[in-house]
C-alpha cells in the first residue's frame, strides 16, 4: 500500500503506522472513473506505466486491511468511511517496492533520496532560533507560499462517499493549499466519531507518532514548490544523531 496518499485512518491499528495515514486523495484518482472502479493505481510519468511497474518501482495490488473485529467500545460497522479505510473508496492501490513511496511509487520513501532512492540521509529538526535573520525571513515567506499554492498533488473529500453516488457520478472533491492540506489530514482522521476521535480515546499517543511523522513530510511538498530545494527547518546529516533525532526516530 502506497505511504503517502492515505488519511482517512479511523484506527491506525488496520495498517502499518509507517506504511499509511500519510495525505488526501490524489489528484488523478478523484474522479467518477477511480470511484467506479475503486482502483487508484496512477500513471508513474517516469516510464509511462502504472505505479512505475515497467521500471520495478511497485504494481497495482489488492488493498489489505486487518480482519480484526473493533473493540466493544465501537459496536458500530459501515457508517464511517474511515472505518477499514481506505475500502469505502479503494481497494486496489500502488504498492511500491524498496525504497519508492507516493501515490504512484513515483518518489522516495521517507528519508531516502535519488534518482533510485538508495541514498538515505538522516535528517534533524531545527530551531528556528538558531536561523540567521535570512534564513528565518526565507522560512516565513515559503510557509506563507505554501498557504497560497494549490497542492498539485492531492485534494480533499468535500463528502461522504454514500454522497458522491454508489457508482461515483457524483464526485465531490476539491482543491486545497500545500499548507492547509496538512490541517486538513488532521482534521478528518480525528473529527467526531462516536467515540470522539483520536484526541478522546486510547488512540491519542499513537496517532500523534504517525503525524509526527507525517509532519516531517511537510518539507518535501514545499520542497515540490521547485523554489526551495533544500527546506529551511531540517538539516541533513551524514553523522552522529542528537537527542532530538533519536527522539523523533522513536517516535517514527
Amino acid at each position: 500500500f502506497s505511504p503517502e496518499w492515505s488519511a482517512g485512518c479511523f484506527s491506525c491499528r488496520t495498517f502499518p503506522p509507517s506504511e499509511a495515514c500519510w495525505s488526501q486523495f490524489p489528484r488523478p484518482c478523484a474522479n467518477s472513473e477511480g470511484l467506479r472502479t475503486k482502483e487508484c493505481c496512477p500513471v508513474w510519468s517516469g516510464d509511462g506505466s502504472p505505479c512505475g511497474a515497467l521500471s520495478g518501482r511497485g504494481f497495482c495490488a489488492d488493498v489489505s486491511v486487518s480482519d480484526e473485529p473493533n473493540g466493544p467500545q465501537y459496536p458500530h460497522s459501515g457508517i464511517d468511511d474511515r472505518e477499514r479505510w481506505p475500502l469505502a473508496f479503494f481497494n486496489r492501490t500502488c504498492r511500491c517496492a524498496g525504497n519508492y513511496g507516493g501515490f504512484n511509487c513515483g518518489e522516495c520513501r521517507f528519508g531516502y533520496w535519488g534518482s533510485n532512492c538508495a541514498e538515505y540521509r538522516e535528517s534533524v529538526r531545527r530551531n528556528i532560533m538558531s536561523m540567521s535573520t535570512t534564513e528565518q525571513q526565507k522560512f516565513i515567506s515559503y510557509l506563507n507560499l505554501a498557504k497560497n499554492t494549490i497542492n498539485p498533488d492531492y485534494v480533499i473529500a468535500t463528502g461522504t462517499r454514500a454522497e458522491m453516488g454508489e457508482n461515483g457520478e457524483s464526485p465531490m472533491f476539491s482543491d486545497i493549499n500545500t499548507y492547509d492540506l496538512f490541517v486538513w489530514i488532521h482534521y478528518y482522521v480525528s473529527r467526531d466519531t462516536f467515540l470522539g476521535g483520536p484526541g478522546n480515546s486510547a488512540a491519542f499517543l499513537p496517532w500523534h507518532r504517525v503525524y509526527l511523522k507525517q509532519s516531517l513530510l511537510w518539507p518535501k511538498f514545499v520542497r515540490n514548490l521547485r523554489l526551495w530545494k533544500n527546506f529551511g527547518p531540517f538539516l541533513f546529516t551524514q553523522g552522529t544523531c542528537s537527542f532530538r533525532c533519536r527522539y523523533i526516530q522513536m517516535m517514527m
